[in-house]
C-alpha cells in the first residue's frame, strides 16, 4: 500500500487537469461518437462556456480520447494578436507544420503536398478522392493545401485522420466590412470543404459565448456546421466528487457539511472547487490538523476570496480603460441575471449611447457577452458577486 500523499491533490490553474475530472463523461462520448462517425459525418464541435468551467481541461481530454482513438491532435491558444488574415493564417500554418514534424522526424515536407494550382483553385487527390476547392483567397487556398498535408501524412503514419483543437476561440472573430480582416471566415472555409470531400479531419473550436454569434456572423449556417457542447457548472453530486475524490489516498479528510458548504457556496464550477480545495487543504497544513472542518472554512473563506478576486476577477478588470471599469461596476447595482442596458443607463452617469458604445468594447474585451439585443452576461461567473465586493472597497 503506498504512504499517503503530502502534496496538494488541488489544481487551480489555467487549463491543468485536476486528479479528477468530474461531470465530463457525456462531452467526452460526444467527442468519441463524432470521431467514429467520420469522415462521412463531419467532425465539427463547437464548446462554449463561462470562464472557469474547465472547456480547456476538456479540450485537453479531447485530445487525450483523440490520440487513444488514432487521430492526430494538434492543438492551439489562440490569442487576441491572431485576430487577423495573416495572422491566424501563420499561426496556424506554423501549427500544421509541428503537427507534421511530430508525425515524421525522417521526412522533409513535401512543398504545397505535391499538388498543383491552376488559376486560384486547388485540385487534390487522396485515395479515390478527388478534391477541388473553388476558387478563393491566396491564404484559404494555401491553408486548404496545408490541411491536407498534414492529414496525408497523418494517414500515411497509422492515424486516422487529423484533429484540430482550437482554444480561445472567441477572440478571431470577422469585420462587418466586406473589404475588412475576416479570420473565423479564412478558417471554416477551407475546413469545410475538405470535410465536404469525406477527409478524415476533425475541429474543434473552444471558447466563451460570443463564439456562438461569431460563427453566425462568419457564417449563417454555422449552427448545421458546428456540434454545439455547452459547459456549465458540475452538478451537485460531480461536484461533491470533484471536492472529495482528490482527498482519497492522502491522508486528510473534509467533513461531510463542508464539502456540502463548498459546493453549495461555489455553485459547482469546477475552477472555483479546486481553488476552495487548495486553500482548504494549506490552511489544514497550517494547522497541523488532518481534518478539514466548518470552522476550518470560516477561518479561511477571506483569504480565500482575496486569492479569488486577485488570482482570477483582478486580470480581468485590470486591462479595461477607466471608463470601462466605470460602467462595468455601475452594473454592480442593477438587477442581473441577465443586465439590461436599460438599467445600466439608469445606474450609470453616462449618456446613453456612450454607454451602448462602452458595452459593446466590453464585450470585445471578454468581459460581457451579448445574450440578445438589451441583454448581457457577465463570462465569469459570479462576478457580480466581485463587483459588489470592490464597490464595498
Amino acid at each position: 500500500m503506498s504512504p499517503p500523499s503530502e502534496k496538494n491533490p488541488y489544481r487551480p490553474g489555467v487549463g491543468i487537469r485536476p486528479l479528477y475530472l468530474a461531470g465530463r463523461d457525456a462531452s467526452l462520448r460526444r467527442f468519441d461518437a463524432m470521431l467514429r462517425a467520420a469522415p462521412e459525418q463531419p467532425a465539427s464541435m463547437r464548446v462554449t462556456g463561462l470562464r472557469g468551467v474547465g472547456k480547456t481541461v476538456l479540450l485537453g481530454a479531447f485530445a487525450e480520447k483523440a490520440e487513444a482513438a488514432d487521430w492526430e491532435p494538434a492543438e492551439l491558444e489562440l490569442q487576441p494578436s491572431h485576430n487577423t488574415d495573416e495572422a491566424l493564417h501563420d499561426a496556424l500554418t506554423a501549427l500544421l507544420e509541428r503537427a507534421r514534424a511530430r508525425l515524421s522526424r525522417l521526412e522533409r515536407l513535401r512543398a504545397a503536398a505535391g499538388r498543383t494550382i491552376r488559376s486560384g483553385s486547388l485540385s487534390v487527390t487522396w485515395e479515390d478522392v478527388s478534391l477541388s476547392i473553388a476558387p478563393g483567397s491566396a491564404r484559404e487556398n494555401d491553408l486548404a493545401r496545408e490541411i491536407f498535408a498534414t492529414v496525408e501524412l497523418a494517414i500515411s503514419k497509422g492515424r486516422n485522420g487529423l484533429a484540430l483543437l482550437l482554444d480561445e476561440a472567441q477572440l478571431v472573430r470577422d469585420e462587418r466590412d466586406r473589404h475588412g480582416e475576416h479570420p473565423l471566415s479564412l478558417l471554416i472555409a477551407p475546413l469545410v470543404a475538405l470535410q465536404r470531400q469525406e477527409l478524415p479531419l476533425a475541429v474543434v473550436v473552444c471558447g466563451l459565448p460570443t463564439l456562438a454569434a461569431n460563427l453566425q456572423k462568419a457564417r449563417s449556417y454555422s449552427e448545421r456546421l458546428f456540434r454545439g457542447e455547452e459547459v456549465d457548472s458540475l452538478p451537485h453530486d460531480e461536484a461533491l466528487a470533484a471536492f472529495t475524490r482528490p482527498l482519497e489516498k492522502t491522508g486528510r479528510s473534509a467533513d461531510p457539511e463542508v464539502a456540502e458548504s463548498v459546493v453549495n457556496e461555489v455553485e459547482g464550477y469546477p475552477y472555483f472547487i479546486q481553488l476552495w480545495g487548495s486553500e482548504l487543504w494549506d490552511a489544514a497544513e497550517l494547522a497541523g490538523v488532518d481534518r478539514i472542518t466548518q470552522k476550518l472554512l470560516d477561518e479561511a473563506r477571506p483569504e480565500i476570496y482575496q486569492r479569488l478576486d486577485r488570482d482570477f476577477y483582478e486580470p480581468r478588470v485590470a486591462t479595461l480603460t477607466p471608463a470601462e471599469q466605470d460602467v462595468l461596476l455601475s452594473s454592480a447595482s442593477c438587477r442581473y441575471p441577465p443586465l439590461h442596458a436599460s438599467d445600466l443607463n439608469k445606474a450609470s452617469d453616462k449618456t446613453p449611447g456612450n454607454v451602448n458604445v462602452l458595452l459593446g468594447r466590453l464585450v470585445d474585451a471578454g468581459v460581457l457577452y451579448r445574450i440578445r439585443k438589451g441583454e448581457y452576461g457577465y463570462t465569469a461567473p459570479k462576478f457580480r458577486d466581485f463587483l459588489q465586493r470592490r464597490a464595498e472597497i
